[in-house]
């Protein structure tokens, strides 16, 4: 089994390349469905944000499960074959480990350290789960990253003054007018993203916010817990770009919210008009940019701005570097241990199956025995059959963590009598998930 990772980001890709490939949550139950025909993937997790999206998965084969992720890119999508080639980043194995650790830990985010990412790759393991994509292996490393990115921000600075992309957006927006406590806003969508804007808008000075979103029920529940914040129907939205300074705009739709040809209809003010968008796949129609006085901001723009923030953080991400490389050993070592867990269990299984043969055996010969004699002689006997097989323990452990599990688990299971891949019937445990043949 290999663990791969194969997908896109925003060190490769510009915005309207990774709009194509942008997962909604209707196409994920899709998506894990065809992940479970597939033969060369047994596990996966898809993981999709405004800056990202990827796959992990265990295959049998680094080299065919990436061609089947890298295809299934394509055909999901409906993109031509090689649309996505120059943008497509593959890692495996160990790399492919230390990504979903770095991962979960912001140290690969456009946002040094930012907190958003744990929280959407928390969901995204958690998606899969629910699916029936994941199993012993994905499951362990997600919840692994997931515990070292929290032990990282909780020991480390790097979270600290940590700026979601929504706050530099507010921040970007202040760049351009300075004060804002003048200013009216338009915030187009009610997701998370959309209210750490509003929160960030407030805290900035902002006095008039009109939020609107599909669901209106959503918004006015905005509306109650600020008073900054009113509520405008979804239709009405063109409406208000003729009253509005600054939009910023975050939905999960898959077309345009924001078309040129209503909006050009709509736009007629003296004042210069901001527009922040910040999903993916884009709010509002790229052609809107060339409008005199509409100035278009995308994620790519608000790089200059994350830069800003970087080097306060470079100290702290060379801590959190670090630790994360102790957390990945331990799971490699867990990773290449798998082999010879099935034996490590049988023999346990056969130390115990002796002991009590012996123990059977010997009691009804200590008839002058006392109840006390009795149970210390059996307290012996089992630390005697455990101090005989702990070497072979070990040895076998250590085989494991030098990556010769496999190896060794077939020696020691022909000295033993022992089948790694023979399991009793009954609920299937770690072992068995790992070499599916249990009876």
């Amino acid at each position: 089994m290999e663990i791969i990772v194969v997908g896109i980001n925003y060190k490769q890709s510009p915005v309207e390349i990774r709009e194509k490939v942008a997962f909604t949550k209707s196409d994920l139950e899709k998506a894990y469905g065809e992940f479970k025909e597939n033969h060369f993937i047994k596990e996966a997790v898809i993981l999709s944000t405004c800056n990202r999206s990827e796959i992990t998965a265990v295959a049998e084969d680094v080299e065919k499960g990436v061609h089947e992720l890298v295809k299934f890119y394509h055909q999901f999508f409906g993109l031509p074959e090689g649309t996505l080639t120059e943008h497509l980043f593959i890692k495996a194995s160990d790399d492919a480990v230390k990504h979903i650790f770095h991962l979960a830990a912001g140290l690969d985010s456009l946002i040094l350290g930012e907190d958003q990412i744990l929280g959407q790759v928390r969901e995204a393991h958690g998606n899969a789960k629910a699916l029936g994509c994941t199993d012993t292996i994905l499951n362990k490393l997600y919840r692994e990253a997931i515990t070292t990115a929290k032990k990282i921000k909780r020991t480390t600075a790097i979270s600290q003054n940590s700026l979601s992309i929504s706050s530099i957006a507010v921040k970007f927006v202040e760049q351009i007018f300075g004060d804002l406590t003048n200013k009216r806003v338009m915030v187009i969508g009610v997701g998370k993203m959309s209210r750490i804007a509003i929160e960030n808008l407030i805290y900035k000075g902002v006095k008039e916010i009109y939020v609107t979103n599909r669901t209106k029920g959503h918004a006015v529940d905005l509306s109650k817990r600020y008073s900054e914040v009113g509520v405008i129907d979804f239709q009405d939205r063109y409406k208000m770009i003729s009253q509005t300074d600054i939009i910023i705009t975050s939905t999960s739709a898959p077309h345009y919210v924001l078309k040129k040809e209503i909006f050009e209809k709509n736009f007629a003010q003296e004042n210069k008009l901001c527009i922040i968008d910040i999903a993916v796949p884009r709010d509002v129609d790229p052609e809107i940019g060339k409008i005199q006085d509409v100035s278009l901001y995308e994620l790519d723009d608000l790089k200059r701005v994350s830069m800003e923030n970087m080097e306060s953080r470079v100290e702290a991400a060379k801590h959190a570097a670090e630790i994360i490389i102790e957390e990945c050993i331990k799971f490699e070592n867990w990773y290449h241990c798998l082999p010879v867990f099935p034996v490590l269990e049988a023999l346990a299984q056969y130390r115990e199956e002796i002991l009590e043969e012996e123990v059977r055996s010997l009691m009804p010969r200590l008839e002058q025995a006392s109840e006390k004699d009795k149970e210390l002689i059996e307290i012996v006997m089992r630390s005697l059959t455990k101090k005989i097989i702990r070497k072979p323990i070990l040895n076998l452990k250590r085989a494991g963590e030098d990556r010769q599990g496999e190896l060794y688990a077939s020696v020691a299971g022909q000295l033993f009598g022992i089948n790694q891949y023979s399991c009793k019937p009954g609920p299937c445990r770690e072992c068995t998930k790992i070499c599916s043949k249990n009876s």
